[in-house]
């Protein structure tokens, strides 16, 4: 796999390449989301004049999954019921946090990132009305 470090341009401000770096992927021995880890002097830039950008999901942040306290499933998105057409639709491990999306379901359409929009809000209508807490 390569990586994109950055890109190298010419003095009128336009692309001319793109540095790169070889990468390896690497489960934990703990288990988990595999790591990219960087292989050292494979450096290399390869010429362009033009650069198109797909960009991948990895999961959600995990710095916030971790200080909120969330419990994720076994590809790293937060944990949340969803589809039962219960309250507790989209609500997370933590009481007053929830989840939808990409978040939640991993990476895809954005016709379901739409549909799981109206659902959460519809269970944090739900969650306000009957709490005295506020939603996070």
């Amino acid at each position: 796999c390569i990586l994109t470090k950055g890109f190298v341009g010419d003095a009128d401000g336009n692309v001319v390449g793109i540095k790169t770096k070889l990468v390896r992927w690497e489960t934990p021995a703990e288990g988990g989301r595999p790591k990219m880890v960087e292989i050292e002097g494979s450096d290399k830039v390869i010429p362009a004049d033009l650069v198109v950008f797909s960009l991948g999901f990895l999961g959600p942040e995990s710095s916030i999954v971790k200080q909120l306290g969330l419990k994720t499933d076994q590809r790293s998105n937060i944990a949340a019921p969803h589809g039962t057409g219960n309250p507790g639709d989209f609500a997370s491990s933590e009481e007053g946090v929830f989840a939808a999306g990409d978040c939640r379901r991993g990476q895809s359409l954005v016709v379901w990132a739409i549909n799981e929009g109206l659902g959460v809000a519809r269970s944090v209508d739900s969650y306000l009305r009957n709490s005295n807490r506020a939603a996070i």
